[in-house]
């Protein structure tokens, strides 16, 4: 199981839904937000689930219209401000759990393996930038 027995928290890769993205064709539109989630709402986000290249992830955050804990599968171009994070609100903790149940697949366990995927998230976020 992913949470830490000993005080029923987990670490996790956490960020904010970017203010406005590029939307339409040539991407000459900006909307805020997007269309699950408004601007700036904390997602916690799952390990890969399948071999993109964390393209597309699976995240966990409140839903903009019925503000409730929802998961969604989005770009993680719509993420910013990358972070880790100990998970400790109980809602979000059982998504994880149940996340992990049925995708058969790991949650996070520790801090430095978070921190591992932050590092290599800026690193490649950079070499776009730099592109």
């Amino acid at each position: 199981m992913a949470k830490r027995e000993s005080d029923g928290t987990q670490w996790c890769l956490v960020g904010n839904i970017v203010e406005q993205r590029e939307y339409g064709e040539g991407g000459k539109e900006l909307r805020p937000g997007t269309k699950h989630f408004s601007g700036g709402t904390k997602v916690y986000c799952l390990p890969a689930q399948w071999s993109d290249g964390y393209d597309q992830i699976i995240v966990i955050g409140l839903h903009r219209g019925s503000r409730k804990l929802v998961r969604m599968i989005i770009s993680s171009d719509w993420v910013t401000n990358w972070r880790a994070q100990v998970v400790y609100k109980p809602a979000v903790l059982k998504e994880l759990a149940r996340a992990e149940e049925e995708h058969g697949r790991y949650n996070w366990k520790t801090k430095e393996q978070v921190e591992l995927y932050v590092r290599s998230i800026q690193a490649y976020n950079a070499d776009q930038q730099a592109s």
